[in-house]
This record gives C-alpha cells, sequence and structure tokens, in this order.
C-alpha cells in the first residue's frame, strides 16, 4: 500500500466560497443556489443506466441534496458545483469534491471524494471529462498536496476511463446495498 499524505490537510472555508465559479470552453461550473432547484432536480430523477448506487431522487430528495450542497461549502469552503452551459445556462450535470461520509473507513472518508454526474441528454459529449479537469484543477490549487478519493461502479466504463484519466488508481473495494464499488485514490501533484 502506497504512503498517502495526511487526509485532513487544511480543509477550511475560504472567505467567500460561494463566489467560486470555474469557466471551460463550453461550460460554467458554479456554486448551487437554492433557485436553481427547477432545473436541478431533473438530473436526479435519471441517474446513469447499469449503476445502481447512484440514487434517484423526487423532488423532495433533489431539494434535500442542493441544500445540503449549500450548507457544505459554507462549513468546509468546498462542495460539487453545478455544471452549466456557458451560451444557454441550461442546468447539465454536477462535479466537485465533497466530504460525503460514507461509513466506507478511515481511508475513504477522511479524505476528499470526487462525484461527477451528467444529466441523460449531455452524456457521450466529454463534458465530464471537461467540468471534472477544471474542478480538480481548481480544488488542488485551493488545497495542494493532499488526497481525494472516489468510488466506481465496476460496470460503469465511462466513469473509469474518467477517473483513470484524471489520474485516479485503484485502491480497494467496497460493498453498499447489493452493490459491488472499486475505491479509487488520487495523490496530488501539486
Amino acid at each position: 500500500m502506497s504512503q498517502r499524505p495526511d487526509p485532513a490537510i487544511a480543509l477550511t472555508a475560504s472567505d467567500a466560497p460561494e463566489a467560486e465559479v470555474l469557466v471551460t470552453e463550453r461550460l460554467l461550473l458554479r456554486p448551487h443556489r437554492p433557485d436553481d432547484i427547477a432545473a436541478y432536480a431533473p438530473l436526479w430523477r435519471a441517474p446513469p443506466d447499469g449503476v445502481a448506487f447512484v440514487p434517484t431522487l423526487d423532488e423532495e430528495g433533489a431539494w434535500a441534496r442542493l441544500l445540503r450542497l449549500v450548507g457544505h461549502r459554507r462549513v468546509f469552503g468546498f462542495a460539487p458545483l453545478l455544471v452549466t452551459d456557458r451560451v444557454s445556462a441550461v442546468v447539465i450535470g454536477e462535479v466537485g469534491f465533497a466530504r460525503f461520509r460514507r461509513g466506507i473507513g478511515p481511508d475513504f472518508d477522511e479524505a476528499p471524494e470526487a462525484m461527477w454526474i451528467v444529466g441523460r441528454e449531455h452524456r457521450g459529449r466529454g463534458i465530464a471529462g471537461e467540468a471534472m479537469a477544471a474542478a480538480t484543477a481548481a480544488f488542488e490549487a485551493r488545497f495542494p498536496g493532499g488526497r481525494s478519493v472516489c468510488m466506481i461502479d465496476p460496470a460503469n466504463e465511462a466513469s473509469l476511463r474518467l477517473a483513470a484519466r484524471l489520474g485516479f488508481t485503484r485502491f480497494g473495494r467496497t460493498r453498499r446495498g447489493t452493490s459491488d464499488l472499486d475505491l479509487f485514490e488520487r495523490l496530488s501533484d501539486r
């Protein structure tokens, strides 16, 4: 097993974490706002096919998730970002890092967890890769020298390819509900 940096790197709130905005060639990534709910909820009604551990959320569940991420940003100074099209402002997905504390164990729970989801009608166009490249670079610029993790259903080939491109390597496996999931880690090169 590789030597890991301390996962408790200084993940403290910045002066204005709600102001974080990232712009890529096609996308604008920004913090969630309560008035995003109408555009946000449909993202969680149709999670990726064949990925058992990604929840399907009704309006109430999407609202609770959105508010949780607003609060997460206030507490930790970071949270996943809403991904929108730069031109149309249509909500496309959600990407970034969080402290979800899934009860997997300290090797996983104490590190920031990377996550990405793209709306069904926007998949297969490289959006997750473009958004996660920007989110990862921004996160590591703010919190250098750390370790991040993610978990992926082994049937989700697109996410496995993206994780590899982002520099995540497999370090374990866990079971959530009826699904076996692979655990990945990424050591910051900053």
